[in-house]
């Protein structure tokens, strides 16, 4: 057994060294590698540029506030600075909270029905007490004076009753009761410096709500019963309103007609803890172009507590000219049927993989700035739509689903078309999270291979975004680099929530250039993880993806990029398989694994487990791509599976893991473009992460008010090789 231990120890070593010689000759070339792709974006701008100079659209004012921004980039980008954001906290209407912004200070507004006290909390963590900042109002039954207590939840004692704060920085502005409801005006500063009191920035919260019949004695608060509850929320942004949007239509005498596009009586089995279900619809026959304006989800609520099991959905475009002997009557065939299953190659209908364009995105809705709609009808619009709906179904329930959008559209056109494109990491199971990580980065690039050739020569304007990942996703962002210089953030959750996954609209529209990077950058947990966790559509797979709305509206439905799957292996140590030369490895990964029809049987894993007996999980690891690939090189990780490689690793030692994420990082990426329009191709290109000065957020007044970040990647070859010396070290 000495034996044994001594030869897995010398394979670990040598493997990490491989590592080491691998990233530090990385880190070495890349200045040469930047300074020849900067050469390469100059010129591919300079030809792309004279190509679109036709086609750019300067936005005129809208009705919202407009500040000039003094840059001549981005002097024509809308700025919604007077906003007013209104939400109803529990699903009877009994609790209103409104909210908005006066310089520094944050004002709400709630009118609850009662005629006693009013909670309101907030929290990153959970949407329990304990630890969160709270504040009781109420409106005294016998003087009619308005009154604030800032308190605090115990973070050590759960089920208590409030503590009330020292300092008192919630301030009353006015209220009233009457004899149904209590309704209190009050700020706050958006940063007080008080510990005990949660800085509301641009993370995802959960906002706690209660109120009870009575009002609290002073000095005696108490529980709150029953009426209580939490809602993820992001306060920061505006939004644009249904009803604000349909009465400003009505007052231009401008009609708005509904679109209603659903499912039909999906079954949705107690054994299906994950489902994508696609449906074709045909568009409403309209003879010149309208403009969608906005949207709202339709759900069927048939899950524990009567709530959805809708993880997300998206309704996109559809070509009907994408394949050689594809059948036009085909498609009022599917318009016909229920549907299928999505994104498999034996279910789902060739024809149905050219619905790329999305036109609505998963939330509670989106409503879109006046000066912007999505185009729908007329003789250059699409004809067949797919709805696409992941289904989460961690209980086990039994349901039917009847989930969907309703989409509002108009004749009367807006000044520009908008469009939805999707970026991140390009969904594949070279995607790779470690077990047993606090916070481990993966990230996906849109480059200038797309930018140059598919923006206008003045960029495009994104109005709002979707960040999209799993349940190990903690934290996101969507990252703007422009001549090496990383611009402020476009989207940043560093409190992400995997159930609230909704618009988020931009106070100041982003313009993106030609030759500017877009990077989604994803930090998973998987604490209680115990095997790597790989890219996919199960909500225990993970993905990495924003969903963009913009204008003026190009061919571009998405712009994603993925580990080329050579580096992928190599990075793991692993040339060769039985059977297969890399490049049909290659097209496993590329073209959805059609190849694994022609691979001999006898290079399969064997197993005998009873499938009924396995979780989800286990369904997944037997069935991945990773446990069909047997490796034959090198000899000494000969007839493993490269899944069962990967479980061997020491995944446990930080420096070993860290030193894998920034070769994944900061190696090769394979960027793709992929565009509506079939008459414009462009190839896949092979990229090495840019360099970039990091944007630096400008530090929070308040000193014990510490973000804490994950930890900075190595970025030089002399800590890199520091590094794998104590990591060697440390291994005997």
């Amino acid at each position: 057994m000495s034996l044994f231990f001594s030869v897995m120890r010398f394979w670990r070593i040598a493997f990490i060294l491989m590592l080491y010689l691998k990233t530090t000759v990385t880190a070495w070339s890349r200045d040469a590698d930047a300074e020849h792709a900067i050469e390469q974006r100059r010129h591919a701008r300079h030809t792309n540029n004279s190509h679109f100079k036709n086609n750019s659209r300067l936005m005129n004012s809208s009705s919202f506030v407009c500040n000039d921004t003094g840059d001549d980039i981005a002097n024509d980008a809308v700025r919604h600075t007077d906003w007013h954001r209104v939400e109803m906290m529990d699903s009877n209407g009994l609790y209103w909270l409104e909210w908005w912004l006066k310089s520094k200070e944050i004002h709400f507004r709630v009118t609850v029905n009662t005629q006693g006290f009013i909670g309101l909390g907030f929290s990153r963590k959970t949407g329990r007490m304990s630890g969160a900042d709270m504040v009781i109002l109420w409106v005294d039954d016998r003087t009619g004076k308005a009154n604030a207590l800032d308190c605090y939840g115990s973070a050590v004692h759960h089920n208590v009753a409030p503590i009330q704060d020292d300092t008192q920085n919630y301030i009353v502005l006015n209220g009233f009761q009457n004899s149904t409801h209590t309704q209190v005006e009050f700020s706050r500063e958006i940063e007080t410096c008080d510990p005990y009191d949660l800085p509301l920035g641009s993370d995802t919260l959960k906002v706690l709500w209660s109120f009870g019949d009575t009002d609290p004695t002073h000095g005696n608060l108490k529980g709150h019963g029953k009426n209580r509850g939490h809602k993820s929320l992001h306060l920061m942004g505006p939004m644009f309103h249904k009803s604000h949007i349909l009465s400003a239509a009505s007052r231009h005498n401008q009609e708005i007609h509904k679109w209603d596009v659903t499912v039909q009586n999906v079954s949705i089995q107690s054994t299906m803890d994950t489902l994508y279900w696609c449906k074709i619809l045909q568009a409403p026959t309209l003879v010149e172009k309208h403009h969608i304006i906005g949207y709202e989800a339709l759900l069927s609520r048939n899950g524990p507590n009567s709530q959805p099991l809708v993880h997300h959905m998206t309704l996109f475009e559809c070509s009907t000219k994408s394949y050689p002997g594809s059948d036009p009557a085909s498609w009022n065939v599917w318009v016909r049927s229920s549907g299928a299953v999505c994104n498999s190659n034996l279910l789902t209908p060739r024809d149905w993989d050219a619905c790329i364009t999305p036109v609505a995105v998963w939330s509670i809705g989106q409503f879109l700035p006046q000066h912007v709609g999505i185009p729908v009808g007329g003789k250059a619009g699409a004809k067949y739509y797919m709805l696409e709906i992941h289904y989460d179904n961690p209980h086990g329930q039994q349901a039917f689903d009847h989930s969907g959008f309703r989409i509002h559209y108009s004749k009367h056109l807006r000044k520009n078309d908008a469009g939805i494109m999707i970026s991140g990491v390009s969904i594949s199971d070279t995607q790779l999270i470690p077990p047993g990580q606090k916070l481990y980065r993966n990230v996906g690039i849109c480059g200038p291979s797309c930018s140059n050739v598919m923006f206008p020569e003045t960029g495009i304007k994104i109005i709002s975004g979707i960040l999209h990942s799993h349940r190990a996703g903690r934290k996101m962002t969507l990252r703007h680099v422009r001549d090496g210089k990383e611009l402020p953030r476009i989207i940043e959750d560093d409190n992400y929530d995997y159930n609230y996954q909704q618009v988020r609209q931009l106070e100041n529209e982003t313009v993106v250039m030609p030759g500017d990077y877009i990077i989604t950058d994803c930090a998973y947990e998987t604490s209680n993880r115990k095997r790597p966790t790989f890219g996919g559509y199960s909500t225990k797979q993970e993905m990495c993806l924003s969903f963009l709305t913009y204008y003026p509206r190009i061919d571009l439905a998405g712009c994603y990029s993925m580990t080329p799957v050579r580096e992928f292996f190599e990075t793991f140590g692993v040339y060769q398989f039985y059977s297969l030369n890399m490049t049909d490895v290659e097209n496993l990964f590329l073209y959805n694994g059609d190849i694994l029809d022609y691979i001999p049987n006898t290079i399969y894993a064997k197993t005998k487990k009873n499938r009924s007996n396995l979780t989800e999980e286990d369904v997944l690891y037997e069935d991945s791509l990773l446990n069909k690939l047997i490796i034959s090189d090198p000899v000494e990780f000969h007839d493993r599976t490269f899944l069962s490689h990967l479980n061997l690793l020491p995944w446990t030692e930080p420096l070993f893991t860290k030193r894998v994420e920034y070769s994944m990082i900061n190696g090769k990426h394979m960027t793709f473009c992929r565009v509506a329009n079939d008459g414009v191709s462009i190839p896949s290109e092979i990229i090495r992460y840019p360099n970039f000065t990091a944007f630096v957020k400008p530090p929070s007044p308040c000193p014990y008010h510490m973000l804490m970040d994950s930890p900075p990647l190595i970025s030089t070859a002399s800590r890199i090789g520091s590094l794998t010396l104590l990591m060697l070290f440390t291994l005997f």
